[in-house]
């Protein structure tokens, strides 16, 4: 349907009118695979209004303080079945006893309420695409059922029900009768239910099927939830009421004086023809006082059964205007009034005065400028899944405005009512976006019989939302394709409100990045490094392209991420066409769930756990593990012992398939290493992996589904053999050692490929008696390979399920973007985006005048509004400080100079003047005091620092079989002769040391190097089967994840001085001899315990592009947990994200140091640290400081395990705390185009030196 006649059908054809041609139950299919079908019996779209008996009322009273106003929220009769055909077909009926069903909360959605599984996917579905088609027996079907009282004030009103949102198709029964139906999961659908009513006690029954159609529209990054999951609500209005309305403030061409336009439609639901009607249209500020003379509009005759539209339009005199900085509202109320002059009804709406426009490739908010500091953000909650609570939007707006966030893509589809409302209070600029996500099946873009489903979720949309100032432009939807139906979108979109602009984001540029959607009017691109950001956008003429840049998607933050924003900004800031972009994506997308341990019955005890919903049941013998193909699976803590480099290995598992449904995943360690799969219905499937890749393949015995089976496959090192059941089913010539890969042993899943992307079911098989062996068992020993579990490697029996906590989960995979935890506690990345997009900023252009520069880029606030401060500070203490009496216009620059004396310098200080800009007043976001922006500046005051004369006490040296230990008076230093590794520094009888200290460039990988999106723009191509579709794999490929030091030579001197010197030099390989590092390590220790070293480094041979970090690491004493450091802080900073912490002396302990991602990856790091202590409570500690600046992070694991922990319960805290002391880090960069080439360490020979004093303070 095309929009125009949609247009003609929402103004003409007839507002009630019920559809019974086909019967929801017996015909469901007809609703639920059939694009050409959305609706039946819905009301067209309209802004949501609630009446009022007085203008009074209406502008100062909530929806749910009105009369005519009743919530169906609450507690609901609930049945989940797997399918609609196992649904209770009579559920409905008023008859129906569902007294034995439990309940749920509504808004919510069952998974998150312990009904069904969640799950999470990114372009995929968790079935295989075939639109319209969907799932038969696997589309869990909701049926819900509750009473109410109808008010008795409503006798002789129409009565409408509104569903905001549920997913993704329902159908609505009223006392047993058929009353409507709708497809589309964030969008509303209203009814007119008067028809059904009956004084008193009424039923309401709702059946929602978690796939239709429609779920093909439905692809977002995020969480496959399903059910009600925002407001029910009942509305009673009068036979002829005001539909809808829509109120836009405008401005003048001057910016000064404001227009009120807009329209107000009112229906005709009575029995007759209605004449004689008015419509008042008033407009109050916000302490309810009147602005204009009310306008007063006569309607012609309101035809029965129809509408009839009438526009206004007054001129208001300079009102305030609505921005971001100041989000001033107005209230426009309306009132109807009939012939005998009675008010009928009240409504009003918030209305803001603003204008947006372009004017030579410029986005303009009121003649100004527009820069958007913006983030994407979904509707979820750890703990309600889809259902956002008024509560958690209030903290996301105060978290986004304190950290200078203006702007919000509502990514991907329109968000609940109250987010749009708080944002026209707090200021946020929103992209409003269609529910258009086709991911995995872009095609139906160009499908003309998809067309009205793309159109309609934008019809329902627009004139929800229209009314908000908030609501800048809209999207037409999100990786949808580049079709005819994008474009649909736009003009329909356009049809119904002509005053905004619109984006669309797609995935698709040409080769001059001219977005292929012609019909948009803001482009992209999503994700360009800055310098393609600059050369083709931002310096692209308006000949060329007259139309802005805004990026919808850039610097994916997943994890430890978020890197390069200062370039971004750069950019943006100095090149007008750019209107700054939406970071994806605001909060970490995790959900709380149980931490669920399994034990391991072997000797080592290795941490399983079970992973979704999965089940223990009767089992073989005793319980096994039931998995029901929903992302339910048994995962197993990748221990090195399960790494298995030998030449022998057992596996084997007592399997009961299910139904087959294209997942055959039983034993698994990654697709490569080993594993037992059922590759395809009829076959079975031992593989390992020794100098490639090996697999035995037989077929399944019969019967095999719902039978229980002993699998076993065995490798003695020159065949493979495969046991089913007993007897031998298949053998193949093999040898070689078992090659290692990066993977976890999985049950039910293959933990390489079964991620976010994974098109289909999970495995829906039951297992017991899960066993791995290091060597390889006879046939006997397999015939009762129960009794060796004492000897297996792995050993799960399934008897005993522990509770364990709980964790915030993203399921089979998912990504974990974002800029807050789950639980909205910041995560550090935030820092650096308020800082990079800082509505002020301040440079020193004059040392010795100490004369600055300040820029206001403020879009209407004056500087005078904020209170300026400057400080001066020598290292980590503040000398002086003061007002600075700045008054910039806004969008203006400014300079000034401060009235400083320079004092008496100390040596080896550093002086540095800090600028910060705080708030005078308090606002809802934040109280007075609070800091908007800062910037410090080094000041060219610098008197160096005397060496120090070393006061050497009697060094000596004393060797033996395996030491090389130099002693002084109270300390000692010791090292390994096997080694070379610094491996004790003994003070005051207090070990400092639990390992030594060696050359290390790996870190455990970031979320960004673990990623299979990153690898196309990491520059790493030294990749192997097998070791992972991620960036790491380069440097895992190559063994930089576990360097052997071998030392060539080893010698000490005794200096003139008395010191003395202990060089080693060796080197440090990874896989084999082709990739090594030459260290050259020069200690040099003195006897009152100072020791320096000078490392040289020489990488040779095979080398990636670029490598993680170049330093070295040690695991030192458990006591040293005190941390101080002079450097960027307090907070976590790497070189690509480190602009945002101040330069000073912090204090605070390890754990503080700990940051907990979803995904334990590397994290803590400190950058351009000058030096850094470590201290015991009772004084004890150690100083390093550096010749040049450094980087440094410090925690309670090994390396090892923060590497092979896929879930934060997996990190086991280790005796003492890793180290590691950066000569060089790489940045962490974004998903999407990984690491700045300028932020990456290359393989370069480097050399560093450092002081490590011991020390203990006098108390």
């Amino acid at each position: 349907m095309n929009g125009k006649i949609l247009s003609l059908l929402l103004v003409a054809a007839p507002l009630f009118s019920f559809s019974q041609e086909k019967d929801f139950i017996n015909d469901v299919y007809h609703f639920i695979e059939n694009p050409a079908i959305l609706e039946v019996n819905q009301e067209p779209g309209h802004a949501f209004l609630v009446p009022f008996r007085t203008v009074d009322e209406a502008i100062r009273k909530s929806a749910g303080q009105s009369e005519y106003f009743l919530s169906l929220n609450g507690r609901w009769k609930f049945n989940l079945a797997e399918s609609p055909e196992k649904a209770p077909a009579d559920f409905y009926k008023e008859t129906f006893n569902d007294t034995n069903w439990p309940e749920i909360a509504v808004p919510g959605n069952w998974e998150m309420q312990g009904f069904g599984d969640p799950q999470f996917r990114n372009v995929a579905q968790p079935f295989r695409s075939d639109p319209p088609k969907i799932p038969h027996t696997d589309n869990p079907t909701g049926s819900y059922r509750k009473t109410f009282i109808l008010p008795a004030g409503w006798k002789g009103k129409q009565v409408f029900l509104r569903i905001e949102a549920a997913t993704s198709a329902s159908f609505i029964w009223i006392n047993g009768k058929q009353a409507g139906f709708n497809k589309g999961a964030n969008e509303p659908a209203e009814y007119n239910i008067t028809p059904f009513l009956k004084p008193g006690k009424n039923l309401i029954s709702i059946r929602v099927t978690k796939y239709s159609d429609g779920t093909y529209l439905e692809d977002q990054d995020f969480w496959r939830l399903a059910g009600i999951f925002r407001d029910v609500r009942l509305v009673a209005r009068e036979n002829v009421f005001l539909r809808d309305c829509f109120v836009m403030g405008d401005l003048d061409p001057d910016y000064r004086n404001g227009i009120l336009r807009g329209e107000a439609e009112v229906a005709n639901y009575g029995i007759a023809d209605a004449e004689g009607y008015q419509l008042r249209v008033r407009l109050f500020d916000q302490n309810y006082q009147e602005v204009i003379q009310p306008l007063l509009y006569q309607f012609p005759v309101v035809t029965r059964g129809k509408t009839a539209i009438v526009p206004f339009q007054t001129l208001v005199d300079n009102p305030v205007k609505w921005s971001a900085e100041y989000p001033n509202l107005y209230i426009t109320a309306f009132e109807l009034i009939d012939r005998n002059g009675k008010t009928c009804e009240s409504v009003s709406v918030k209305t803001g005065f603003r204008k947006i426009e372009v004017n030579h490739q410029v986005l303009l908010l009121n003649g100004k400028p527009l820069k958007l500091n913006g983030v994407n953000s979904h509707m979820q909650h750890p703990d309600l899944g889809h259902a956002m609570d008024r509560e958690t939007i209030i903290r996301d707006f105060t978290l986004m405005k304190q950290f200078n966030i203006n702007c919000v893509r509502t990514s991907h589809y329109p968000p609940v009512m109250d987010y749009l409302e708080l944002a026209d209070v707090f200021g946020i600029y929103i992209v409003d976006e269609t529910g258009d996500e086709a991911h995995a099946t872009e095609f139906l873009s160009g499908r003309p019989e998809w067309r009205a489903a793309y159109v309609e979720r934008a019809n329902k949309m627009v004139l929800r939302d229209r009314n908000h100032p908030c609501v800048i432009f809209w999207s037409a939807g999100n990786e949808s394709g580049e079709g005819e139906n994008i474009c649909a979108v736009i003009a329909e979109g356009k049809r119904l409100d002509p005053t905004r602009l619109w984006m669309y984001g797609g995935n698709t540029d040409d080769v001059r990045w001219k977005n292929e959607v012609p019909c948009e009017d803001i482009i992209g691109p999503r994700y360009p490094t800055p310098y393609e950001l600059k050369t083709r956008i931002a310096m692209v003429p308006e000949s060329q392209d007259p139309r802005p840049s805004f990026m919808d998607e850039y610097v994916a933050a997943t994890g430890n991420g978020a890197g390069g924003l200062d370039e971004y900004w750069d950019i943006i800031w100095n090149y007008p066409r750019c209107a700054g972009g939406a970071i994806w994506d605001w909060m970490s997308p995790g959900i709380r769930e149980k931490v669920r341990l399994i034990e391991d019955a072997s000797p080592n005890k290795i941490q399983c756990a079970i992973k979704g919903r999965a089940q223990l049941v009767s089992g073989f013998s005793g319980q096994a593990v039931q998995l029901n193909g929903h992302d339910q699976w048994i995962d197993v803590y990748r221990h090195p012992i399960l790494d298995i480099l030998g030449n022998e290995l057992t596996l084997t598992l007592r399997v009961k398939p299910g139904k087959w449904n294209g997942d055959g995943h039983f034993l698994t360690k990654g697709s490569w290493q080993y594993g037992i799969i059922q590759p395809e219905p009829d076959s079975l499937a031992f593989y390992l992996t020794t100098f490639g890749k090996h697999v035995l393949k037989v077929p399944v015995p019969r019967p095999w589904e719902e039978k229980w089976h002993q699998i076993a496959g065995v490798y003695t090192g020159s065949e493979m053999l495969l046991y089913v059941d007993g007897f031998l089913a298949g053998r193949k010539a093999c040898s070689g050692p078992v090659a290692n890969k990066p993977f976890p042993v999985n049950l039910g899943r293959d933990a390489e490929i079964d991620g976010q992307e994974y098109p289909g079911s999970t495995n829906n098989a039951a297992f017991d008696e899960a066993g791995i062996f290091n060597r390889a068992l006879s046939e006997r020993e397999l015939s009762s390979v129960s009794n060796l579990k004492k000897d297996a490697l792995l050993w799960l029996d399934f008897e005993k399920e522990i509770q364990a906590g709980d964790f915030f989960s993203t399921g089979i995979g998912g990504r974990t973007y974002g800029l807050v935890w789950p639980d909205r506690t910041p995560q550090p990345e935030l820092w650096q985006v308020k800082k990079s997009a800082q509505p002020v900023s301040v440079k020193l252009v004059d040392q010795d005048a100490l004369r600055f520069e300040v820029w206001n880029r403020y879009l209407f606030t004056p500087l005078s509004e904020l209170e300026a401060r400057w400080e001066l500070w020598e290292d980590g203490a503040m000398l002086a400080g003061g007002m600075l009496p700045l008054n910039v216009p806004p969008q203006k620059r400014d300079t000034f100079s401060l009235p400083l004396a320079k004092p008496e310098l100390k040596p080896g200080c550093e002086y540095r003047v800090r600028i910060r800009f705080l708030l005078k007043k308090d606002q809802i976001w934040a109280k007075a005091g609070h800091e908007v922006a800062w910037d410090e500046a080094e000041l060219p005051w610098h008197v160096p620092q005397e060496t120090p004369a070393v006061m050497n006490g009697k060094v000596k040296v004393e060797i033996d079989s395996g030491r090389i230990q130099v002693l002084g008076s109270n300390f000692s230093c010791a090292f390994n002769r096997q080694t070379g590794i610094l491996e004790s520094i003994l003070y005051d009888g207090k070990e400092y040391l639990r390992n030594g200290f060696g050359l290390n460039v790996w870190r455990a990988p970031l979320a960004n190097e673990k990623d299979a999106w990153t690898i196309w723009k990491a520059h790493l191509t030294d990749t192997k089967p097998g070791m992972g579709i991620d960036a790491a794999n380069a440097w895992r490929s190559l063994g930089l994840d576990h360097l052997q030091s071998f030392p060539e030579k080893i010698t000490w001197e005794t200096n003139a001085d008395g010191s003395v010197t202990v060089t080693v030099v060796s080197h440090s390989e990874g896989n084999d001899f082709t990739t090594a590092f030459d260290n050259t390590f020069s200690w040099t220790i003195y006897g009152n315990g100072l020791i320096r070293l000078r490392h040289r480094v020489i990488p040779q041979g095979i080398m990636p592009q670029w490598i993680q970090r170049m330093g070295i690491q040690s695991v030192v004493s458990g006591s040293l947990y005190k941390v101080s450091w002079y450097g960027r802080g307090p907070f976590e900073n790497y070189p690509d994200r480190k602009s945002g912490a101040k330069t000073g002396i912090y204090s605070c302990t390890t754990e503080d140091m700990e940051e907990p991602y979803l995904i334990p990856q590397d994290h803590g790091l400190r950058c351009d640290v000058r030096w850094l202590t470590l201290e015991s409570p009772d004084g004890y500690g150690i100083r390093i400081q550096g010749k040049s600046l450094f980087n440094f992070n410090v925690y309670p694991y090994t390396t090892e395990n923060l590497t092979r922990a896929a879930y934060p319960y997996q990190l086991v805290r280790q005796d003492g705390f890793t180290l590691n002391i950066d000569y060089a880090t790489s940045g962490v960069g974004c998903t999407a185009v990984s690491v700045l080439n300028q932020y990456r360490v290359l393989p370069a020979p480097a050399e560093f030196e450092l002081e490590f004093i011991p020390y203990r303070k006098q108390r």
